[in-house]
C-alpha cells in the first residue's frame, strides 16, 4: 500500500525581515511611522490637494521635487532657475504672490493631517527673489501668430493674461487708466507688502515678452472700445475689484466712514498723509490687516483743519489735498487701531502671520464683534460704532 508523499508547506508571511532581525535602514523612520506616513503620495488619476487648492493651478507638487533635489535640472541649470521656470508655467508673478497670497495651497496640504503644512509661500517667494537677483528672464516665442490682443486693465489678472498670450505668439497690448502698471498689487496692498522694486521686475519681464503698454488710457474717452474691436482680433476684459462694499448699517453713509479701496487708494496715490486719532475698521481679512496696520503707521495730528480731515484727500480723487499735503508738516502723533470681525480671532479669514503683525504693532483686534449701529455727531460725522457680541 503506497503511502501519499509528504509536503512541507512554507507559512505565507509579508515580512521583509527574517525573525530576529532588528536592524533597519535610517530613511525608514523618516519615511514610516507607526500607522501614517511621511511621504508625499504620488496622485495620478486626481489633482494633489495643493496644487488643486490653487486659483493659479501652480505645479506645486513639480517645483517642490525639484527645491528638494528629487528631479533634477538640465545640465549647467541651477536647480533654482529650473524650480523657477516651472513655477512661473502659471504664475509670472511668484515673488509678489509669495508675499501678499494667503495661500490656500497651504490649507490644502498633506502635511496637515500629520503636523504642519509646507512653507509653499515661502519657497515661492524665495525663488521669485532669486529670479529677479539673477536677471532670469521668460524665453521668447520662436513664431508669431500675426494675431492681436488687446487686455484692458494692468493689473495681476491683466498681466498674468498678457504674459501667457504673448508666450503663445501673440501682439499683445495693454491699456490702463493709471500712469503705472500693476493695478491693486501698486494701488491697493501698501509698498511695505509688495516693495514697489519687485513689482517693477516682474512686470517689466512680462513687457520684455514683447508685450506694449499704454498707460494713462481711458477706455471711453482716451480710446472707445469700438476702435479697439477694429484693431485688434481678441478683446480681454481685466478691469478688475475697484470698488469697496460700504458698511450696510445705519449710519453707515458718514462722510468719514470709507471703504477699504477707497483708503488704500488714497494712501497708495500719495493724498493721504494723517487719518484720525481713533480708527475702527470693520473686516477680519487681510484687507482689513491692510487698512489697519497702514492707519497705525500714519497716525494723526492734532488741532486738524476740516480740510486736513482724511475723508477729504480720499474723496479728492488726486485733486485739491493742499491742506491735507501741508499738514505732515505738523507733529504727527500715533492713532489707536481697533479692528473688528464677526469671528474669534483664531477664525478670522487674515493670515495667520498678518494678525500677528497686527498685534505687534499695538493694533486691538476685538472678535466675534458684529456692527449694528454707526453713531453720528449734529453734523451728520461718525463718533462710535455700536456692536453687538456674536
Amino acid at each position: 500500500m503506497s503511502s501519499a508523499p509528504t509536503t512541507t508547506t512554507k507559512p505565507l508571511t509579508y515580512r521583509r525581515y527574517k525573525d530576529g532581525d532588528d536592524e533597519h535602514l535610517p530613511w525608514q523612520e523618516e519615511i514610516f511611522d507607526a500607522d501614517h506616513s511621511h511621504k508625499c503620495p504620488t496622485y495620478i488619476q486626481s489633482t494633489p490637494p495643493c496644487q488643486g487648492s490653487c486659483p493659479s493651478g501652480e505645479d506645486i507638487r513639480g517645483y517642490l521635487n525639484i527645491v528638494r533635489g528629487i528631479e533634477k535640472p538640465p545640465a549647467g541649470m541651477p536647480w533654482q532657475e529650473y524650480a523657477w521656470r516651472r513655477l512661473t508655467e502659471a504664475n509670472p508673478l511668484p515673488s509678489v504672490m509669495g508675499r501678499v497670497c494667503p495661500a490656500p495651497c497651504e490649507s490644502g496640504c498633506n502635511r496637515n493631517q500629520v503636523e504642519d503644512f509646507v512653507g509653499i509661500n515661502a519657497v515661492e517667494h524665495f525663488l521669485g527673489e532669486w529670479a529677479i537677483e539673477h536677471k532670469l528672464a521668460f524665453p521668447k516665442p520662436q513664431t508669431k501668430t500675426g494675431k492681436k490682443v488687446a487686455v484692458i486693465g494692468g493689473g495681476p489678472a491683466g498681466l498674468s493674461t498678457a504674459y501667457q498670450l504673448a508666450r503663445k505668439g501673440h501682439e499683445v497690448t495693454i491699456f490702463d487708466e493709471r500712469a503705472e502698471l500693476g493695478g491693486m498689487m501698486r494701488y491697493g496692498i501698501p509698498g511695505y507688502r509688495t516693495p514697489r522694486d519687485v513689482l517693477d521686475a516682474e512686470i517689466q519681464r512680462i513687457l520684455d515678452l514683447g508685450v506694449t503698454a499704454r498707460v494713462n488710457t481711458r477706455i471711453g474717452t482716451d480710446i472707445t472700445l469700438e476702435q479697439i474691436r477694429t484693431d485688434f482680433d481678441a478683446v480681454f476684459l481685466g478691469l478688475g475689484a475697484q470698488s469697496g462694499r460700504p458698511l450696510p448699517v445705519e449710519g453707515g453713509d458718514a462722510p468719514n466712514v470709507v471703504t477699504a479701496t477707497a483708503f488704500l487708494k488714497a494712501f497708495n496715490d500719495g493724498r493721504m498723509r494723517h487719518v484720525g486719532k481713533r480708527v475702527v475698521v470693520i473686516g477680519g481679512g487681510d484687507t482689513s490687516i491692510d487698512v489697519a496696520t497702514v492707519a497705525r503707521r500714519l497716525g494723526h495730528i492734532e488741532q486738524a483743519h476740516e480740510s486736513d480731515r482724511p475723508e477729504v484727500a480720499i474723496a479728492s480723487g488726486g485733486a485739491g489735498f493742499a491742506a491735507h499735503d501741508a499738514a505732515i508738516l505738523s507733529k504727527r502723533q500715533g492713532a489707536d487701531v481697533t479692528l473688528t470681525s464677526v469671528f474669534a480671532m483664531d477664525k478670522m479669514q487674515a493670515s495667520k502671520h498678518e494678525v500677528e503683525h497686527a498685534l505687534a504693532e499695538g493694533i486691538a483686534i476685538r472678535g466675534g464683534m458684529a456692527p449694528v449701529t454707526v453713531v453720528r455727531d449734529a453734523s451728520g460725522r461718525a463718533t462710535a460704532l455700536r456692536v453687538a457680541q456674536c
